[in-house]
Parts: C-alpha cells; structure tokens; sequence
C-alpha cells in the first residue's frame, strides 16, 4: 500500500502555483542576494488521523512575501492573489482541499539594509 502524504502534496501544489503569479517562489527564505518581491512557502503546522484507507489532515500553513517598502501597492495586490490562488488550490493527486485564510499581517521589515514589507499569511488547509 502506498502511503499517502497530504503535506507534501499541499507543498508541492503551492510550489507549482504560486510562480504562476510572476513572482519567484522558495521554499525557505533565500540568504543569498534575491530580486524582490519574492514569496516563501514557510511554515507548517500538521494534525489529523490515519484511517486504514487514508490520512485527513487539518494543515496550517503560512506563506511569506516579501517587497520593497515602495511597493505597497503592489505587495497588497499580491497578497489578495496569493489569498485567491490557495483558495481554488482544491485539488491534489490524491486529496480534495478547503483552504481559508485564517490571518493576514503586513508589517515593516527592516532586519536587511532593504526597507521592506513582509506579510505573513496563514491558512487553514483541510483534506477530506
């Protein structure tokens, strides 16, 4: 029997879609020169059962963007589209999905010698 991995297909998914915004995608937070803005698929947060057929999971997860302190705009256009494109993300190989956005923080960011804006997203992934 093969044993099904929700996580990994949520991750994947959201690696394959998210570049389709035009914007460069990591699954870790880059500490090498990078253009901005850029998203990262960050954090994950797992809990469910494994039935004898397959696992439900309920998923946090939290994505990351982050632009130059001049793009307001833009970084809020974006956010709206990451919201919409995790939203119709409803199918994976092998799990049906309801994602909602659970929080959405904008803040300064100035931890590099780039001012920035950083939004945190976090959404509820639920397989059934």
């Amino acid at each position: 029997m093969e044993i099904l991995n929700p996580q990994a297909e949520i991750t994947n998914a959201l690696l394959h879609v998210l570049p389709l915004l035009n914007v460069d995608t990591y699954f870790y937070l880059p500490q090498e020169e990078v253009e901005y803005p850029f998203i990262v698929v960050g954090e994950q947060l797992t809990s469910g059962i494994y039935t004898k057929d397959r696992p439900t999971v309920s998923l946090t997860q939290v994505i990351h963007v982050y632009a130059l302190a001049d793009e307001l705009p833009y970084i809020q256009r974006l956010v709206k589209l990451i919201e919409a494109t995790v939203y119709n993300l409803q199918k994976t190989e092998n799990f049906n999905w309801v994602n909602t956005l659970d929080e959405n923080i904008l803040l300064m960011d100035d931890s590099t010698k780039d001012q920035l804006w950083h939004a945190a997203l976090t959404f509820s992934c639920n397989s059934n």
